[in-house]
């Protein structure tokens, strides 16, 4: 069974596949891609549809998205990007993420503690 993601890019049809052709996005070699015009002329709409599961069933699917590793959502991750960057020609970025929102950075929460003493010598303080 196959893991579907899909985005609507204000663009037309033609126009968003050349760019998705020369851009190389998705680096999924096991999945299909289509393009279909939007609904009432609202840009096109790109499919994905992984043509394998995460192993382990539906427990190795949740850790792979904990752990950051799920091929679903590094899809749509890349089409998020893919968007941003046809409709405003770039991606934002903020200081406090410059790599921009990624999968990984919202499935690894770490608790807060206080740095021992290396950590507080390679930061400069003593």
């Amino acid at each position: 069974m196959g893991r579907k993601a899909a985005i609507t890019v204000h663009r037309p049809r033609e126009a968003v596949e050349e760019l998705w052709t020369s851009s190389g996005h998705i680096e999924e070699s096991d999945a299909s891609v289509t393009f279909r015009d939007a609904p009432g002329d609202r840009g096109t709409e790109i499919h994905v549809d992984l043509q394998r599961d995460v192993p382990g069933g539906r427990l190795g699917g949740v850790v792979a998205t904990l752990s950051g590793k799920d091929p679903l959502a590094k899809v749509k991750d890349d089409l998020r990007r893919f968007k941003q960057h046809v409709e405003t020609g770039e991606i934002p970025r903020s200081d406090g993420s410059p790599e921009g929102e990624r999968v990984e950075r919202k499935r690894k929460p770490h608790p807060a503690r206080p740095l021992d003493a290396a950590e507080l010598e390679e930061v400069g303080v003593r």
